[in-house]
């Protein structure tokens, strides 16, 4: 009877136990984390489409403003022509005004003393010579008029042609100037949006990020759940096995079973004993690299004897924006002999991924010469794109010393000592 009763309660705690079994699975969790990862890439693939835009609006940008300060420099040479020609044409006019004076001061002569003054002249002649002579003098003086009011219409010309020109010249410059401003106003428009859509993206990218930790931190909450039901059912399993064996045991007693028997079952004890000293000399024999483990220290470099600081200095492959705090590691990277070789980089808080795309060392070791990388709000950075500096040395006891651009303003160099505890925080990336 009582070896019935503990077969129905074996029985019934096995079934219990197989209800403990989870309807879902670490299986589907990695499915989630696959398609979110799939999503973060995808994101990833259109930050990097962005960021190339951005840099192709950049240079057409520079591209324009070169061409502006170059049709600014060619106006004021034409407005510097400008002026000569409207020297010239006070001149011109100055000379026409002379001329038409004189010619009005001929006509009174001719309309006080008519045409009878010159017959008057000829017939006054004391011999044919000198009648010849004074008609050469008429004629002279008739062909003179004549040059000179040819000579009046061609300036005329001359300053209506100039002034017309001065007028075409003005005109293309002010098209130009409109054209360009124009084009600049477009692009500066665009660079715009893509910024918005990448700092978009960013967020977007952030919120995917956090929705896959959430999956992880499930995933990780139903593991543990499931080893504290399996640690559950291995206990009541073992209780139930020593009621087994227990009620075999006077079982055993009841039938008068010889020592011998008696000694059999007492074996499966013995094993256990001898198993538990196994496992507890085992556990001694591990106990050694887990204290290994914890002793672990850095190996810090008091500094890095780097050359000072050069604000002039430009790196030749510079992928942050002018001022940033991205775009001073470039310049600070190179100076040191250290460039960075690839200009698509990221915000500062997208170092570290990029990083390792491109085969770069990352690590939370601060080390001398190397980026030093805050993500988002960490160490007074910024709360979306985060912070990049450059480590100039490290003190004994893990205090980081950095050279920084844009932590008190836009293309201000500063420097700052980060405490141990924000140190530890960051990720360094060995360019």
């Amino acid at each position: 009877m009582k070896k019935r009763l503990l077969t129905v309660l074996v029985t019934g705690t096995v079934l219990s136990l197989g209800a403990l079994a989870p309807s879902v699975n670490a299986q589907d969790f990695d499915s989630q984390i696959e398609t979110v990862n799939s999503s973060i890439a995808n994101i990833n693939e259109k930050k990097s489409a962005v960021n190339s835009t951005i840099d192709t609006l950049a240079k057409e940008l520079s591209d324009v403003q070169t061409k502006i300060d170059t049709t600014q420099a060619k106006k004021a040479e034409v407005q510097e022509q400008i002026e000569t020609l409207k020297a010239e044409i006070a001149k011109l006019e100055k000379v026409i005004a002379e001329r038409n004076t004189r010619l009005e001061e001929q006509a009174r002569s001719v309309q006080t003393n008519g045409a009878r003054s010159y017959l008057d002249f000829l017939l006054n002649a004391e011999s044919l010579s000198d009648a010849v002579s004074r008609i050469g003098v008429v004629m002279d003086l008739m062909s003179a008029n004549r040059e000179l009011m040819q000579q009046q219409a061609e300036d005329k010309k001359q300053v209506e042609s100039k002034e017309e020109a001065q007028q075409e010249k003005l005109a293309e410059q002010e098209a130009a100037e409109k054209e360009l401003a124009s084009l600049q106003t477009e692009l500066n428009d665009t660079f715009s949006k893509n910024k918005v859509l990448l700092a978009n993206l960013s967020q977007e990218e952030l919120a995917e990020i956090a929705k896959r930790d959430g999956i992880v931190a499930e995933k990780e909450a139903f593991q543990k759940r499931l080893a504290e039901e399996k640690a559950k059912a291995d206990a009541e399993a073992a209780r139930i096995a020593e009621e087994s064996r227990q009620a075999l045991a006077a079982q055993a007693t009841q039938a008068t079973q010889t020592v011998a028997t008696a000694t059999a079952y007492q074996a499966p004890a013995a094993s256990t004993t001898s198993e538990s000293t196994t496992s507890t000399s085992t556990s001694s024999s591990n106990a050694t690299p887990a204290a290994t483990t914890q002793t672990s220290s850095y190996t810090y470099t008091t500094g890095g004897g780097f050359p000072a600081v050069d604000p002039s200095f430009r790196a030749s492959l510079n992928g942050g924006y002018f001022g940033q705090c991205t775009y001073y590691v470039f310049n600070r990277m190179a100076q040191v002999g250290t460039p960075i070789g690839h200009s698509m980089m990221g915000n500062a808080n997208e170092w570290p991924s990029y990083a390792r795309s491109y085969g770069y060392s990352v690590s939370r070791t601060p080390a001398a010469g190397t980026a030093m990388v805050f993500q988002s709000g960490i160490g007074g950075s910024h709360p979306t794109y985060g912070h990049v500096a450059f480590v100039e040395s490290v003190n004994a006891d893990g205090s980081v010393y950095i050279s920084e651009m844009n932590f008190v303003g836009l293309n201000v160099i500063s420097y700052r000592t980060i405490p141990a505890s924000v140190a530890a925080q960051c990720e360094y990336i060995h360019f």
